[in-house]
């Protein structure tokens, strides 16, 4: 039996990364995965992937940042499939500013796309929890001050309290956490570093910042989150767990 048989979950940024490793995971133990994401391209490509392999896995196309297409999306999974039983809402994007030359449309992107759509996508999916679990991707950038990123970290930060306060409404019958991954090897941290001279150094140096001398796989965060979507975890809820190798207190 899988850890997930029956369950019906849906997972935001599904297409790439952290969201199309959590979807190979969960459909494998037993779930009905709804990915969702703006780039169809990979989420079609996962979908074709998952069903060769006679996985349960279906891809719709969302912008998380848009309240109308959120309830519309949800509208359709639940004359589907009647109820959802875990959300993990796990779209996000990155950005490095200095402070006093971020502007007012820098930082409403950042928080629409970071902070904005897990309220959306829990407001739009809760009503269709009887019990159930939601996981909400923050970051180590919730916890330490890197410079230039200060749109970035209130956004991740603000996952974490909105977390806690929606699991202390939503209990018993919900949990609601958070996981805090490190620098994971996706395309996000790739392209961020992409086209500086240095960037094999700089690479380098955030495994080096960790326990494990190494950078995070998607796989491994995707286990996490795996763990707090199934009843293994029916005692953990208002938690931000750290996924980071230690590189918060090292």
């Amino acid at each position: 039996m899988g850890r997930l048989d029956g369950k019906v979950a849906v997972i935001s940024g599904a297409s790439g990364g952290i969201g199309a490793a959590a979807s190979k995971r969960f459909t494998a133990e037993g779930a009905h995965v709804i990915g969702v994401d703006i780039a169809d391209e990979g989420g079609k490509k996962l979908e074709k992937e998952l069903k060769d392999q006679g996985l349960s896995f279906e891809f719709m196309k969302l912008d998380v940042t848009s309240g109308k297409s959120v309830s519309a999306a949800f509208e359709k999974i639940g004359k589907k499939h009647n109820q959802v039983d875990v959300l993990f809402n796990n779209a996000g994007t990155i950005m490095s500013k200095p402070f006093l030359d971020t502007t007012e449309e820098d930082w409403d992107r950042i928080q629409s796309i970071n902070l904005k759509s897990v309220f959306m996508m829990m407001k739009a999916c809760i009503p269709l929890m009887k019990k159930g679990s939601i996981i909400n991707v923050s970051s180590t950038g919730a916890h330490i001050s890197y410079p230039t990123m200060s749109a970035y970290g209130a956004a991740k930060a603000g996952i974490i309290q909105l977390s806690r306060v929606a699991g202390a409404e939503f209990g018993p019958d919900i949990r609601i956490n958070s996981i805090c991954p490190g620098v994971t090897d996706t395309a996000m941290p790739r392209s961020f570093i992409a086209g500086l001279d240095n960037q094999e150094e700089l690479w380098a140096s955030y495994g080096e910042r960790t326990m494990a001398k190494r950078v995070a796989m998607p796989e491994e965060v995707a286990s996490v989150a795996l763990f707090l979507a199934s009843d293994d975890a029916s005692y953990v809820s208002g938690a931000s767990i750290m996924v980071d190798s230690g590189s918060t207190v090292l």
